[in-house]
């Protein structure tokens, strides 16, 4: 008895130590965090909250779990593999499902890619009054030689403070909003409003956490970290921490604070002008000047980690390194910035097009799913994947092919 009590006094002792560990390595899952609170979802969740209101909550909170799920699979693959997923897919299925994959990952995240830079062109011609579409060029030259030099972290840096202090600005103002208990409560519960316009709002909500690009991105990720089957559980700890509770907190609040501010008002979400008069109660008349820096630093700090990831699938398809020091993999890279500079040339609210590229994205998703799912039964004992991680896998599978065929069949005029 004396020896278990002593046991279980070491094991209290050891876990502030061990999650002490756990904050001072976790990092791969937060990058993945900080694109998945992005413009595309900001714009999203504003959109639903302010035109369906609590009915969409439940959306929300979805991506969020789901969201946590696959990164933790993406991570596991990783881990186990020790290889990116599309060197994994070649290894287990062969070239054609590897080339599958690349091309599926790549249209998705080229046109993640080109979208960003309409918005980004479009907030800074807010910000600056000067309108045009050449803005694009500018900024695709300068994040390609930041990225290609390795000089973005620190003005990464500053973009994502900013970010963070624009979400805290909704969350103090998620706490002045009068919110009904009853209604979120009803939110909570699946329901489907009809029109092509609900089908993709509720697709782009979940594909802003459940998406091609940032799934496979993460299993490089953590190669990139080194880690092992040991550090699975650091994985499990970086992943529920940034987007179980980070990305959950950002997508839930902003998705309240248009409900209780903007839908009230029957203020309908079309541009980014609309969505920022939600800080209005918090920030009154500076409320759309520290939005739209917010808006155009979350879109800044999406757009670089959206070029490494079409470089990701590309070089690894080819055998090619992994690294910007790799001139053909710094080539894919400078591929990705002048593709994304024909962006800000499509016509149309940029407000808008940004979670139809979410929506689009998120009908490419279910097969990077369904190969992670495949990979991990492979293995048999404590490595292979548990029951609960295959049913919250599984569930994500089908959730997602639903919101994603319910959103094509919408936007054919077959639903």
């Amino acid at each position: 008895m004396q020896n278990e009590v002593s046991t279980a006094q070491q094991e209290a002792g050891s876990l502030p130590k061990r999650y002490c560990r756990y904050i001072k390595n976790m990092g791969p899952a937060w990058i993945i965090s900080a694109v998945a609170c992005g413009p595309a979802t900001l714009a999203s969740v504003a959109i639903a909250g302010a035109t369906y209101g609590y009915k969409m909550l439940w959306v929300v909170i979805l991506s969020a779990v789901f969201g946590t799920t696959t990164q933790y699979l993406a991570a596991r693959v990783g881990v186990l593999e020790g290889m990116g997923i599309i060197a994994a897919t070649e290894k287990h299925l062969g070239k054609r499902w590897a080339w599958i994959l690349t091309i599926d990952a790549l249209l998705a995240t080229w046109l993640a890619a080109m979208v960003l830079m309409n918005a980004l062109a479009g907030v800074t011609s807010l910000i600056t009054g000067v309108d045009t579409p050449y803005w694009g060029v500018l900024y695709g030259v300068l994040v390609a030689l930041f990225l290609v030099r390795r000089g973005y972290r620190n003005f990464e840096t500053l973009c994502k403070v900013l970010v963070i202090f624009v979400v805290a600005c909704f969350m103090a103002t998620l706490f002045m909003a009068d919110l009904s208990l009853p209604a979120i409560g009803e939110g909570l519960l699946p329901n489907f409003p009809g029109g092509i316009d609900a089908a993709l709002m509720m697709a782009a909500i979940m594909g802003g956490a459940v998406h091609i690009t940032i799934i496979g991105m993460h299993t490089y990720n953590t190669n990139a970290r080194g880690w092992k089957i040991k550090d699975l559980s650091l994985a499990r700890f970086d992943t529920f921490s940034s987007m179980g509770m980070a990305f959950g907190l950002y997508s839930v609040a902003i998705f309240l604070v248009d409900v209780a501010v903007l839908h009230p008002n029957g203020i309908a979400v079309k541009r980014a002008t609309d969505a920022a008069l939600a800080l209005k109660p918090l920030l009154g008349d500076s409320a759309m000047k520290i939005f739209m820096v917010g808006l155009w630093a979350a879109t800044l700090s999406t757009l670089s980690p959206t070029f490494m990831a079409g470089a990701y699938f590309l070089s690894d398809k080819m055998g090619w390194q992994l690294d910007v020091k790799d001139r053909r993999f710094a080539g894919v890279v400078f591929a990705g910035c002048l593709l994304s500079m024909l962006g800000p040339f499509v016509k149309g609210s940029f407000f808008l097009l940004l979670p139809l590229m979410l929506a689009l994205g998120l009908t490419g998703t279910p097969l990077i799913i369904a190969i992670i799912l495949y990979l991990l039964n492979r293995r048999t004992g404590s490595l292979r994947n548990s029951a609960l991680l295959n049913l919250m896998g599984g569930l994500t599978f089908l959730v997602t092919s639903f919101l994603a065929v319910r959103f094509l069949l919408a936007k054919f005029g077959i639903m």
